[in-house]
């Protein structure tokens, strides 16, 4: 649907529509799911409060009954009866307490003398404890069936049990959970407090907690009405994030465009006023007969955006249609390299890389050569290697043969660059071989490997059978060296002799390397 609108509007509409479509989207999907990981975690929070509080509560409950018991006696006289009474009345949790003995029977209470057994379950637990001390939920007399026991014998032997009515637990956790969490609290299996019935939607997620120490549990639940409840409050500030996310895209937008405009502005304008440089890289033939040879190659440092990589260049050339001006560019910045250093560079060889594209123009031989009579000094010296960026159908490959014979009585060399990586085809390369085969460098990369070495051979002995010499691209190191050495390569070019260098420096390679030549 959202393809279908766009593709009936204006370009810059269209990506306005797209980028509001995007900010609303990730505007909704970062409340609903925000909402939901605030309300998960807001669970975690309050359920742990709530577990502090009755861990704080329970303590303080047993601190309560171990001073009653600090000052009890084994007897039941008023006295007794009276503190426990006054106990009672300033106890915060408890509605009745009672004293017991070594035989766990309840012999003395606030409302005078008993005698109560206390069930041998608690007793069991009472006696198993560290502190001497449990809980227990039971039915009493005074306050009904559901009735909060806590019982704790201290160390003189006598012990105080209290009764309080669960909603004394209740309204400490509804403090901290309701109204927006549902929970309930058990000791045991059985429920102390519980407002679980209440709720009347889904649990989309469930906490649960343990007091160890009193076999206390604390389950909260996470209601789905809780969250579609505040889904709505939310929507002012969903719109608001909307804004916000759509300024900031489309602001990132502008200056993205900014950005490649300001970047192919800057090549344009390069290409135009000829302030790209060009390197050379050295290729070194194998055989001490033949001096070196070299590569041209693009480097530019821009103002505005640093170091540009040649790829790049090369990308936006093509997009501006200024690949023939690029070309002629670095031709004539070789030639009037030739012309600085005549005498230093009078049986150097050097190659400029061409897209294919371009020889198959009317115009390219020609202008050529008149570019040789600006420079004579590359005449007999100008090699192009030709990319292979895409593949010769049936109408151009006779083309390209003719545009080659044409360089070919220019006095242009020609060679294939990249050999492998590309379209190249053998029917091609028969009908026109080239002077020179160029390895790719990821051959070299891999020559260890026993499928790259039986290639490597079988282009070897093809480009020895069409007269070809051959050049290995990118090495780096002595065994690459001498693997290629092995295969029968004549020149190779890479890091291992030289990286691409600006004139000044590659004069001075080659002066100190012609001097100091030495056999294979």
């Amino acid at each position: 649907m959202l393809n279908s609108i766009t593709a009936l509007l204006p370009a810059k509409n269209k990506v306005v529509l797209w980028y509001a479509c995007l900010s609303l989207a990730l505007s909704i999907a970062l409340f609903v799911v925000g909402l939901y990981v605030y309300l998960s975690t807001d669970l975690e929070r309050k359920t742990r409060l709530a577990k502090t509080l009755l861990t704080d509560q329970m303590a303080d409950i047993f601190e309560e009954l171990k001073h009653i018991t600090d000052d009890a006696s084994g007897a039941c006289y008023n006295d007794d009866i009276t503190q426990l009474r006054r106990a009672t009345f300033n106890s915060p949790t408890f509605k009745e307490l009672g004293l017991f003995g070594d035989n766990f029977r309840v012999y003395c209470s606030n409302f005078g003398m008993v005698n109560i057994p206390i069930y041998s379950t608690i007793v069991a637990r009472i006696e198993s404890s560290n502190d001497r001390k449990t809980v227990s939920l039971m039915r009493s007399n005074t306050l009904g069936d559901s009735t909060f026991f806590a019982f704790y014998q201290g160390e003189n032997g006598i012990g105080v049990n209290g009764l309080a009515p669960p909603e004394r637990f209740s309204r400490l956790v509804d403090s901290v959970l309701l109204p927006e969490y549902f929970y309930e609290l058990t000791i045991g299996r059985q429920v102390l407090s519980s407002n679980r019935d209440g709720i009347d939607s889904d649990v989309w997620k469930r906490t649960t907690v343990s007091l160890d120490d009193w076999a206390m549990t604390l389950d909260v639940f996470f209601p789905s009405n809780l969250y579609w409840q505040r889904l709505p409050t939310l929507v002012p500030f969903m719109v608001i994030a909307w804004a916000v996310l759509f300024f900031v895209f489309y602001a990132g937008h502008l200056v993205s465009v900014y950005y490649r405009r300001s970047l192919r502005h800057c090549v344009r304008r390069a290409i135009k006023s000829g302030t790209l440089d060009v390197y050379f890289q050295p290729i070194v033939s194998l055989s001490t007969s033949k001096a070196p040879e070299m590569e041209a190659l693009l480097r530019w440092r821009s103002a505005h955006h640093g170091q540009v990589s040649p790829l790049v260049i090369v990308n936006i050339a093509e997009q501006l249609g200024m690949m023939d001006e690029l070309t002629w560019l670095v031709i004539r910045k070789v030639g009037a390299f030739y012309r600085e250093y005549p005498e230093v560079l009078s049986g150097i060889n050097t190659a400029v890389n061409v897209d294919r594209f371009s020889l198959l123009k009317e115009n390219f031989a020609p202008t050529l050569a008149g570019i040789l009579e600006e420079y004579p000094e590359l005449k007999g010296k100008l090699g192009l290697e030709v990319t292979e960026n895409s593949a010769l159908n049936a109408q151009e490959l006779p083309l390209m043969v003719s545009r080659f014979e044409h360089l070919k009585a220019l006095g242009v060399g020609l060679s294939v660059d990249d050999f492998g990586t590309g379209y190249s085809g053998l029917d091609f390369l028969r009908r026109f071989p080239y002077d020179t085969l160029k390895l790719d460098q990821i051959f070299i990369a891999n020559i260890d490997d026993p499928f790259t070495r039986q290639v490597l051979t079988s282009v070897t002995q093809l480009a020895k059978e069409l007269g070809m010499d051959l050049v290995a691209e990118g090495v780096e190191r002595q065994d690459q060296l001498d693997a290629v050495k092995a295969l029968g390569v004549d020149k190779v070019q890479g890091y291992y002799f030289s990286q691409p260098l600006p004139k000044d420096q590659v004069i001075a390679w080659v002066e100190r390397h012609c001097r100091n030549v030495s056999p294979a």
